[in-house]
C-alpha cells in the first residue's frame, strides 16, 4: 500500500511536482473553470503528495474552530522548539491527497502513519501569519485530534488541493443525490399517490452538505518558536506524543 503511494506522483521533486499542479495565480483567477472531471482526475488513485514535516499531534476538544486550532498549533511549536533544543528532529513525512483522503507517510519507509477519510477530516487552518504550516482537526465524535504540518514550500497549493477536494466530492454527491431526487419525483409522478416528503428531505441534505462546506479556517502563530516555554505557558494541561523536531 505505502509503495503505491511512493510512486504515485512524479519524476521530480515531489513537492515540487505538486505545487505546480496547484493553482497558478492565473489558475486561481479562473478557478472556477476546474472541471469536475479534471479535479476527479487529479484526486484518482494515489493523488497528489507533498514533502512537509510533522510538527505534531494535539487531542482537541472540538471538531472546528479557528482559535482552537491556532492554540493548538502555538502548543505543538513549543513543544517541536523544546525538542529541537534536545536535538531531536520533526518527522519527515509526504503529506497525500487524494479521494480517498489524506494520508501521512514516512519520508524514510514509505509507510502510512495516518490515513484521515474526507468523512473524517472536519475542519483545515492555513496559518496566514506562517505561510509553510497549516493544520487539519479529524477523527470521530469526542475523539478529535489536530494535525500540525509544516510543508516543504508554500502551504497554499496544499491548502487549494483540499479545497478542491472536498468541493469535487460534494459536487458529485450532490449530482448522485439530484438524479435520485429526479427519479423518486418521477416515480411519485406515476404512482399519484407517492408522498414527496422524501424529496425535501433529499432537498435538505444538500442544504446540509453546503454548509459542511464551511470548513476552512485562519490561524495566525509564529513561524518559528525559539522559547518553547511561550507555548507551555499558553497550553500547561497536554503533553502529547506528536512533536518530533527538525
Amino acid at each position: 500500500m505505502s509503495n503505491e503511494v511512493e510512486t504515485s506522483t512524479t519524476n521530480g521533486q515531489p513537492d515540487q511536482q505538486a505545487a505546480p499542479k496547484a493553482p497558478s495565480k492565473k489558475e486561481k483567477k479562473k478557478g472556477s473553470e476546474k472541471t469536475d472531471e479534471y479535479l476527479l482526475a487529479r484526486f484518482k488513485g494515489d493523488g497528489v503528495k507533498y514533502k512537509a514535516k510533522l510538527i505534531g499531534i494535539d487531542d482537541v476538544p472540538d471538531a472546528r474552530g479557528d482559535k482552537m486550532s491556532q492554540d493548538s498549533m502555538m502548543k505543538l511549536k513549543g513543544m517541536a522548539a523544546a525538542g529541537r533544543s534536545q536535538g531531536q528532529h520533526k518527522q519527515r513525512i509526504w503529506v497525500n491527497i487524494s479521494l480517498s483522503g489524506i494520508k501521512i507517510i514516512d519520508e524514510k519507509t514509505g509507510v502510512i502513519e495516518h490515513e484521515h477519510p474526507v468523512n473524517k477530516i472536519s475542519f483545515i487552518a492555513r496559518d496566514v501569519t506562517d505561510n509553510r504550516a497549516f493544520g487539519y482537526v479529524c477523527g470521530g465524535e469526542g475523539q478529535h485530534q489536530f494535525f500540525a504540518i509544516k510543508t516543504g514550500q508554500q502551504a497554499e497549493p496544499l491548502v487549494v488541493d483540499l479545497k478542491d477536494l472536498f468541493q469535487v466530492i460534494y459536487n458529485v454527491k450532490k449530482k448522485e443525490e439530484e438524479k435520485k431526487k429526479m427519479e423518486e419525483a418521477n416515480k411519485a409522478v406515476e404512482n399519484g399517490s407517492e408522498s414527496l416528503m422524501s424529496l425535501d428531505d433529499q432537498a435538505n441534505k444538500l442544504k446540509l452538505g453546503v454548509d459542511q462546506m464551511d470548513l476552512f479556517g485562519d490561524m495566525s502563530t509564529p513561524p518559528d518558536l525559539n522559547s518553547p516555554t511561550v507555548a507551555y505557558q499558553l497550553h500547561p494541561l497536554r503533553q502529547d506524543h506528536g512533536a518530533q523536531h527538525l
